[in-house]
């Protein structure tokens, strides 16, 4: 065996690191991408878990928004109601206006055409005493005709006239009872009478017309009260009429500035629910950036899947459900899981589902925030679980762990409201029900 002097020792020496280096360089740090995988998916957790924080405390200002539309919404009802009974209101003093009116006109016509009965009434009574006016001078150049015949008659000495002139209650009854009549033509004679008959019909008339006005007179005071007291009603309604359309405008005005204010709690609302489905496509981009890096992770790994039954991740005693998978109404969120939160349960073992591989061990966290604590295994095949909210984390990344091996402690870290157990299955990183896995045993 030839033996190395000092520059062939170095130039071994050199040779050997440089093959180490290589080989090193050859070998795939599989270690190194599961753990910045890792550190990612943590990142866009937290970020997950911000957003729907977010989306939890708009939801709290949609319902608030919601309470005040609903309570703006009911006093918009009521001055609604209101507005509309005061024009229904507005409607019926304008429909008794409109017949009062009708009324007034009504009555006014009537007083007016009474004032032309009465005129013509009086003016016939007028007209009547001067026919008796005449009449009377026509009685009066008779009279004294007939004076003239008396007095010639007493010229003759004819006595007889002084004792018919004494029985006779009246100058006609004495032109009708005595015998002088006879010496008085019998054109006088009937003249006389026709004239005597004229004057008691005429004044029988005058009596008459008399009588018809007087009445129209009283039909006349009782028509002028009549519109005394329409017109007493009219201005009552007026008043009232202007009031109800005072009440009417003022309703209108509350109504106004209640669906105003709904508008603007409604645009705020719907800004909300914008936000709100903005932050729901970004956590659903996050879900997908989460189930690519899982899967990419996975990728670098050569874990084989392990066939038969999937373990429960806790022990068997607890399998209380806080939250099932999928839909959670009270927290207005998908739930990726399922959580199991019996008594007793918090520091309790942890297991794997089935062997694998971690390729996320969070040992830290932030208070209120994401999975806290948690545990991601590669399964192989695509096949991966999660255990969220520990206490206490027993693995490291990398690390090969068989099925049933204790991997962490039941806790209460991160986003949670007490101690439980959150467990996951997910394919090709996409979150499936537990339960189509493992078994329920109860």
């Amino acid at each position: 065996m030839k033996i190395l002097g000092n520059n062939g020792k170095k130039t071994v020496a050199i040779a050997l690191t440089a093959v180490m280096f290589i080989a090193m360089a050859a070998v795939p740090c599989d270690n190194f991408s599961v753990k910045a995988a890792s550190s990612s998916i943590v990142e866009k957790q937290d970020k997950i878990k911000e957003l729907e924080d977010r989306n939890k405390q708009l939801e709290n200002e949609i319902s608030k928004i919601d309470g005040n539309v609903s309570e703006n919404q009911q006093l918009q009802d009521l001055y609604w109601e209101k507005l509309n009974n005061a024009k229904d209101q507005i409607d019926n003093y304008n429909n008794l206006l409109y017949y009062m009116e009708q009324d007034i006109s009504a009555k006014q016509a009537d007083i007016s055409a009474l004032d032309l009965q009465i005129s013509a009434k009086e003016k016939e009574i007028s007209d009547k005493q001067d026919d008796i006016e005449e009449l009377k001078a026509l009685n009066e150049k008779n009279l004294k005709k007939f004076g003239e015949i008396l007095r010639a008659m007493y010229v003759t000495e004819n006595s007889d006239i002084f004792s018919v002139l004494a029985e006779s209650t009246d100058i006609y009854d004495l032109l009708v009872r005595t015998k002088i009549m006879v010496n008085v033509s019998s054109q006088n004679e009937k003249m006389m009478n026709e004239l005597k008959k004229s004057i008691e019909e005429t004044e029988e008339m005058i009596k008459q017309l008399e009588v018809d006005v007087e009445q129209l007179n009283t039909y006349h005071i009782k028509l002028d009260e009549d519109m005394k007291a329409l017109e007493a009603s009219k201005s009552d309604l007026l008043v009232q009429q202007e009031e109800a359309q005072k009440l009417s405008n003022q309703y209108n005005s509350y109504y106004k500035s209640y669906t105003n204010v709904i508008s603007d709690l409604e645009a705020k609302q719907q800004k909300l629910e914008n936000e709100k489905k903005a932050n729901a496509a970004e956590i659903a981009e996050y879900e997908k950036q989460i189930q690519r890096e899982i899967q990419q992770a996975q990728q670098g790994s050569n874990q084989e899947y392990q066939q038969g039954e999937w373990m429960w991740p806790v022990e068997l005693k607890f399998h209380y459900m806080t939250t099932y998978f999928g839909w959670d109404a009270p927290m207005n969120r998908n739930h990726s899981g399922i959580d199991i939160g019996d008594w007793g349960i918090n520091g309790t073992n942890v297991y794997a589902s089935k062997s694998g591989t971690v390729i996320t061990a969070k040992d830290t966290y932030i208070p209120g925030y994401s999975y806290g604590k948690y545990v991601v295994i590669d399964h192989g095949d695509g096949y991966s679980t999660l255990y969220g909210h520990c206490s206490a984390i027993y693995v490291t990344v990398g690390q090969k762990v068989n099925q049933g091996d204790v991997i962490a402690a039941v806790g209460n870290t991160g986003w949670s409201t007490g101690p439980h157990m959150h467990f996951e299955v997910r394919v090709n990183g996409i979150a499936q029900d537990p339960f189509n896995y493992v078994k329920k045993h109860w």
